[in-house]
């Protein structure tokens, strides 16, 4: 079998070194979740970096680029995946186009600006070009159970959401506002803004934000300054139960019980504790890309549900 050829584009942390001289099972960066595919062959990488260009010469034996450009047009891709800067992907999303790969796996965010993801989705639409956006909890099986436990009311109602994050809106929000638009189609009628703070670009405020839905339902980002302390904590709270994911990216599951001191009163009590498997989800990612190109399966994260995210990222920056 034929593997369809694959250009990296920035290998520094996702694209290659979260998995750089470890024994990480499944895949934390794009290089080893296509390396370790059987449907895939690593064509080249280009990077600016020339450390990292070395390494990947001399421990891999792949063709390492300083210009991404020179690349693409001696490769000749079918995929190319964008792991640069977040103010990068607009004219790297762009210049692309013209090396005509059958698909193109950018890293979050699409772009950084509403307007120019706009432009990207269209042109991508009018190259007939896949276009895989990579929010990761899209291709994580946990993330699944949640939606499905929220949608069949095994928690009951869900009175309050709260998400807290760092490192801008768009940078790092757009995980969670992503999860919101799957899990909450209706919210963000009532947008309260509480606080802002320094993201990681400057069109890339960190914002604190109330949401109240139709039902009443209340959501609630609270922004933390940016740093690169890993804190990412979510807790979706329901009349019969409670769904937390901790500091230590473990799901915890309660259940409304009678309480054991107070007569009369009830209290949520933990019944599980089960770790995310974020190691699974590049690698998921990865067989999802395949089944694509193969015409078995839809892309699970395509640049269209950026556009949704960047609609609730207007409403909430209009009231900033």
């Amino acid at each position: 079998m034929s593997k369809y050829k694959v250009c990296i584009i920035g290998c520094g942390d996702i694209g290659f070194l979260f998995d750089h001289n470890k024994n990480n099972a499944g895949a934390l960066s794009h290089f080893k979740a296509f390396k370790d595919s059987e449907y895939f062959e690593i064509a080249g990488i280009a990077d600016t970096n020339s450390d990292i260009r070395n390494i990947i010469e001399s421990e891999y034996r792949i063709d390492a680029y300083e210009k991404y450009e020179e690349m693409c047009v001696e490769k000749k891709p079918d995929v190319i995946v964008v792991a640069t800067g977040d103010e990068t992907h607009f004219e790297i999303l762009k210049k692309i186009i013209d090396y005509k790969p059958k698909l193109v796996f950018c890293e979050k965010p699409l772009t950084l600006e509403p307007d120019e993801a706009k432009i990207i989705t269209g042109l991508y639409k009018e190259n007939n070009i896949l276009l895989q956006v990579n929010f990761t909890r899209r291709f994580l099986k946990e993330f699944y159970e949640i939606g499905n436990m929220i949608n069949e009311r095994s928690i009951g109602e869900i009175e309050s959401v709260t998400f807290y994050y760092s490192r801008g809106l768009i940078h790092n929000a757009s995980h969670y506002l992503d999860l919101i638009n799957r899990y909450f189609p209706d919210s963000g009628n009532d947008i309260k803004v509480v606080s802002k703070k320094e993201g990681l670009h400057k069109n890339d405020d960190t914002i604190s934000f109330d949401m109240i839905c139709s039902n009443g339902m209340e959501i609630r980002f609270i922004g933390l300054s940016p740093t690169k302390l890993s804190f990412a904590e979510v807790d979706f709270i329901g009349t019969k139960g409670r769904i937390k994911i901790n500091y230590k990216n473990e799901i915890e599951k309660y259940k409304v019980t009678e309480n054991k001191t107070f007569s009369g009163y009830s209290s949520y009590e933990i019944t599980e504790t089960k770790a995310i498997e974020y190691q699974d989800a590049l690698p998921n990612a990865v067989e999802n890309i395949y089944k694509a190109l193969s015409g078995k399966e839809e892309l699970k994260s395509p640049a269209e549900q950026s556009l949704k995210i960047f609609e609730l990222v207007n409403r909430i920056r209009e009231k900033s």
